[in-house]
């Protein structure tokens, strides 16, 4: 019984980790000047529920736990928690680790299974949301707005909604797809990583059925066509380099081919950095000054975890309204708020599967989720301050555990 509970909530834990349908608590700590900010605000998330009581009945089934992930995940919290000590917004901090917690013991849970058992379980649901996103994505994009579906977490937002992501192609604006996401940058990651994994699966396994394969292939050109939806710029050239690598000639051939057509848009998206879209640039420019300046400040424990956004709020970013975001890459943005005591932290926690992965198993495609978390970790931030980011992290770290088991 407890089994077969445990098989159906981790299918669910898995089919909904790209939602965000959640309760949002609004106390005293999560405003800025009035304003509520999402990332500073306690959140009872669908997905929590889900992972929870998967987490429960895992337990009550008294199995074997990798005793060196959980070790290694307590260490990566600890070192977070240190942060708090001398931060201004404790209440901040707590929210995050509480996700943290969360998030982590899920990744324990992978990483207590071998890959052969646990891969076949997360097959389905990952294909099935990538299929879900992609078709969701797809019309967003054609209709220019949301379709309503707030039960899984869609924000309700059209083109003409101020500060709205949007991609401009001579003179004529469209939609950037949010599907259930935050942005169209972690949609664009989602679907890259999980696209990673799967294909990394099925290197492994060496053999899965047709319908299996069929649904691999076509999950894969969704998933593509999505990431040019939403015009992500690393992702697209984290995509395009994914793809050289994994794709046999013949596909190879194809990818270019596609990329070709496609370079009038690509260059338009590309180059828009030069000039009417600069504001993006300086806008990250000056938050990785003011990290460093924090960083500088307490280079030690850094000025608290979640806190970058209260603390650097007093400062008007480029722009005509306060830019109320964390610093765009994961190391300035863990340097900032938790020092270096934060960042040991976190390179332990990646490192140690990354490093044993690449000696027990240096084949690359073992390693392809973790260089696309990493070379997207350096122009963005979603990996360490969005549910979705840091569910995607812990579920790679998980399945680097069961792969070297």
């Amino acid at each position: 019984m407890l089994f077969k509970l445990e098989k159906i909530l981790l299918f669910l834990t898995v089919l909904f980790l790209p939602t965000q349908l959640g309760l949002h608590f609004w106390p005293e700590f999560s405003y800025v000047y009035s304003l509520k900010i999402d990332y500073l605000s306690p959140t009872l998330y669908f997905w929590d529920i889900l992972a929870i009581g998967l987490l429960i009945v895992w337990a009550l089934r008294k199995p074997h736990i990798n005793k060196i992930a959980l070790n290694l995940f307590l260490l990566f919290l600890f070192s977070q928690a240190l942060s708090l000590f001398g931060a201004s917004n404790i209440g901040a901090g707590l929210v995050r680790l509480e996700q943290y917690t969360i998030a982590g013991f899920f990744g324990v849970y992978l990483a207590s299974y071998k890959l052969q058992v646990i891969s076949n379980k997360l097959y389905w649901p990952l294909i099935l949301a990538v299929l879900f996103e992609a078709i969701l994505a797809t019309l967003q994009f054609v209709k220019g707005g949301t379709l309503g579906l707030w039960i899984l977490g869609e924000r309700t937002f059209s083109i003409s909604t101020p500060a709205i992501a949007k991609f401009d192609f001579y003179g004529r604006q469209f939609l950037r797809p949010y599907a259930t996401f935050p942005h169209p940058n972690v949609l664009a990651g989602f679907m890259l990583i999980v696209i990673a994994i799967l294909s990394f699966r099925r290197r492994v396994v060496n053999w899965i059925p047709a319908p299996q394969e069929y649904l691999l292939l076509r999950s894969g050109a969704f998933a593509g066509m999505t990431i040019l939806l939403a015009v992500s710029r690393a992702a697209i050239l984290a995509g395009f380099g994914l793809g050289l690598m994994l794709l046999n000639r013949k596909w190879k051939i194809i990818l270019i081919l596609v990329g070709l057509f496609l370079s009038p848009v690509l260059f338009t998206r590309f180059s828009s950095l030069l000039n009417f879209d600069n504001l993006t640039l300086l806008r990250r420019e000056e938050l990785m000054g003011n990290a460093w300046q924090m960083f500088t400040k307490s280079p030690i424990f850094g000025i608290g975890l979640n806190n970058f956004i209260p603390a650097q709020a007093s400062d008007l970013i480029v722009g005509p309204n306060r830019f109320l975001q964390p610093v765009h890459n994961i190391i300035l943005l863990t340097l900032s708020e938790t020092g270096i005591i934060g960042l040991i932290g976190l390179i332990s926690l990646i490192g140690f599967p990354f490093l044993r992965l690449f000696r027990l198993n240096p084949k690359p495609y073992t390693l392809y989720p973790w260089a696309i978390i990493l070379f997207l970790g350096m122009f963005d931030h979603y990996f360490l301050t969005l549910p979705q980011g840091y569910r995607l992290l812990f579920l790679v770290w998980g399945l680097s555990f069961s792969v070297v088991k």
